[in-house]
């Protein structure tokens, strides 16, 4: 479990871990450079378990692939399950992931549904959960954007983990697809238990202040992947293209340069790059008010 700032919700989340039916599990909780409450309500609930606890603390703060990547390496067990310190479980979370993993042996990563709430309200918003034509064309449906999986809803081998080098500390956003997508580029077997067993909690953030640095993110993860030859290279082109673009055109106002920079990164994926070439031209002479 990552933690950053994360006392506020931290006693609902270790209830949901209390709470679950399967009990042979080990936490280990990285605080990422803060300093609040955090391991205070860490050896509180120690106390409370019979289940191994551990508290470790990053000096600086270093981000959620670092700190993930803290966890995992001291984690002892084959099977890592992550969770977000203020997203929940069902009582019957870990038991699911287990008996799916047991029904598909060669699995390297199993994971839940999620049914995202508001954090304020409680009110249940979405539920994402893949359907099986979704399944069916894995990874395709994975480089889509259609295989949706939240990070709390998952438990993966830690050889995999191992095997495709962890998170990777570069990304600060979209952290975990481009994480899934490795794991998928690797081989790896996705498994899903068909329960929603895991809550996600949205807040009410102001989304344009990340919009910029997400979607160079999601740009970055559609380059990584320009060699991946289980997916259709006109497809790679494509949503390269498209992800350089929509990156390009959130910067326009802000930063024209950076702008520039994006079209251009779209412009060697697209073979048609015409309206490309006007947002080029409206960054650099400055045309959008």
């Amino acid at each position: 479990m990552p933690a950053y700032k994360a006392d506020r919700y931290l006693g609902e989340t270790l209830a949901s871990i209390r709470q679950q039916t399967f009990t042979e599990w080990e936490l280990i909780v990285v605080e990422d450079g803060s300093r609040d409450r955090t391991e205070e309500l860490v050896q509180e609930f120690a106390r409370s378990v019979t289940q191994s606890v551990r508290f470790v603390r990053h000096e600086k703060n270093q981000g959620l692939p670092a700190t993930r990547n803290t966890g995992i390496g001291l984690a002892l067990g084959e099977w890592i399950v992550l969770l977000d310190s203020d997203d929940l479980w069902t009582p019957d979370h870990l038991a699911d992931l287990i008996d799916a993993a047991r029904r598909n042996p060669a699995a390297d990563l199993v994971h839940s549904g999620s049914v995202l709430f508001d954090s304020d309200s409680g009110r249940e918003l979405e539920v994402r959960a893949p359907s099986p034509e979704v399944t069916a064309s894995y990874p395709l449906s994975l480089f889509l954007g259609r295989y949706i999986i939240q990070p709390s809803s998952v438990m993966l081998k830690k050889s995999l983990w191992k095997k495709v080098g962890g998170f990777d500390p570069a990304f600060r956003y979209v952290e975990d697809r481009e994480m899934w997508m490795r794991c998928a580029r690797a081989g790896a077997i996705f498994a899903y238990t068909g329960r929603n067993t895991c809550l996600y909690r949205k807040h009410a953030t102001a989304l344009t202040t990340h919009a910029g640095p997400m979607a160079t993110a999601a740009a970055q993860v559609y380059d990584k992947a320009a060699d991946w030859t289980a997916i259709p290279a006109a497809l790679r082109r494509e949503h390269a293209a498209a992800g350089w673009m929509a990156a390009g055109r959130i910067v326009l106002r802000e930063n024209p340069r950076a702008a520039r920079q994006y079209f251009s990164h779209a412009l060697r994926h697209r073979t048609t790059p015409v309206l490309l070439a006007y947002w080029s031209v409206a960054a650099v002479l400055g045309l959008v008010r």
